[in-house]
């Protein structure tokens, strides 16, 4: 009975590595199949990248005409939207052409995902060495590999994972970067986690949340911030020698990018902008939707209310990043692209209650194929064309959070 019992184990424990192959050969086959079209975001990064090379500010009026020069089929980017502290990571892609760059951009993107959740299921480890033992016990291996392998399994499946790779966006710097700041939060590392904080910071509207969270929280994590801060300027300086005043060049663009495009018009992003226009028909602006959710995170990870209060150091690691992770993707204007950031808190729901369990299984449910689900239940409005999913990912992502926060609080009530 007992060598029964541990075949099955071992054979459940080879069906996680099975999985784990099978969503790295699909992140191969979907990088394949974009070789060829370079996408829709990845193209704003390459001519900035290339402007920057010609010692060319890419956030003047130099831009557009480059890039109709220089993109003969497709999209042409016509305002550079992202910060300075891009120029040490789109020149080296500038430096070659549109569609080798894409393939190299997209390997690179496959590097994150697979570093990025081996640092959360070895996080994961550490942190909760009971369930640790219990998930080796179950599986008949090491615990490390068999979350590492649902997780990718389930984040390779999932909609906004493949609606990335064809855009090329950049949510996977930000995730990898998240994915490094908790690990190294762990292991007690903070310059490790501030570079961690400087790369989400790549993506402002989310690191930004990360770090006023550090700021508010203990003196270690003020000093993350402060580091990644320092980081971050460090960042800028290349691009200071093409545009001395290259910062305010930066603002000014980003303060005119809230509707530029379709996608960046409320019905087609998610959080608290989204259902506001729903309710209200007001909409508030990327900026006061993006001030809610860092309201939001205060409340839940730092004001007196927070719902993160374990006195073990790891697990109050998990319970800060992956309760603010969830905020920021339930409340934060994002795209469904955004929601790959949910593979930061997704480990931690092997600890989860069963209740916490359902809400965060319907909420990934809702999540997994907005975009389908959308088409085939004609929930959304007509009228939008561009990511008409966008209202069944937020109710997903809200479920999503409450059974995170169900999770989180349970570790309040346990000894350290």
């Amino acid at each position: 009975m007992n060598s029964r019992s541990s075949l099955s184990r071992v054979a459940v424990f080879w069906f996680c590595v099975i999985l784990g192959i099978v969503a790295l050969v699909y992140l191969g086959f979907k990088t394949y199949q974009v070789a060829d079209r370079p996408g829709y975001d990845f193209r704003f990064i390459w001519l900035a990248g290339d402007l920057w090379l010609e010692g060319i500010n890419p956030y003047g009026d130099a831009y557009e005409p480059a890039g109709i020069e220089r993109i003969s089929q497709g999209h042409v980017p016509t305002l550079w939207p992202y910060p300075p502290t891009w120029w040490i990571f789109s020149t080296p892609f500038g430096a070659l052409n549109l569609y080798d760059a894409n393939v190299a951009w997209n390997m690179i993107n496959i590097v994150f995902v697979v570093g990025g959740i081996m640092l959360l299921s070895n996080a994961f480890v550490v942190a909760f060495p009971e369930k640790n033992a219990k998930l080796t016990a179950r599986f008949g291996g090491w615990a490390a590999v068999v979350v590492f392998c649902i997780v990718l399994f389930l984040f390779s499946v999932l909609e906004a994972t493949a609606i990335l790779f064809s855009v090329g966006q950049t949510t996977l710097f930000a995730c990898f970067g998240i994915a490094l700041m908790l690990w190294a939060r762990v292991r007690k590392l903070n310059w490790l986690e501030a570079l961690g904080l400087a790369l989400v910071l790549l993506k402002p509207q989310i690191g930004l949340q990360y770090a006023v969270l550090l700021l508010l929280l203990d003196t270690r994590s003020r000093l993350t911030a402060l580091l990644a801060g320092l980081f971050s300027i460090g960042l800028i300086v290349p691009a200071m020698f093409t545009e001395p005043f290259v910062i305010f060049d930066f603002i000014r663009n980003v303060s005119n990018y809230d509707g530029f495009t379709d996608a960046n018009l409320p019905l087609s992003m998610t959080g608290i902008r989204l259902v506001l226009f729903e309710f209200l028909g007001t909409d508030i602006g990327n900026l006061a939707a993006a001030a809610c959710a860092l309201a939001a995170i205060i409340l839940t990870c730092a004001g007196p209310m927070r719902l993160s209060r374990s006195q073990n150091p790891a697990i109050h690691s998990w319970q800060v990043i992956s309760l603010s992770t969830a905020v920021i993707v339930a409340v934060a204007p994002l795209h469904i692209y955004d929601f790959v950031l949910l593979v930061v808190p997704l480990p931690l729901l092997f600890c989860a209650t069963r209740l916490g369990a359902f809400f965060a299984v319907a909420g990934a449910a809702l999540i997994w194929r907005s975009e389908n689900l959308a088409a085939l239940t004609r929930f959304h409005d007509l009228d939008v064309e561009i990511f008409p999913g966008s209202r069944l990912a937020t109710i997903g992502a809200i479920l999503f959070l409450i059974g995170v926060a169900m999770t989180v609080a349970q570790f309040n009530t346990q000894d350290p």
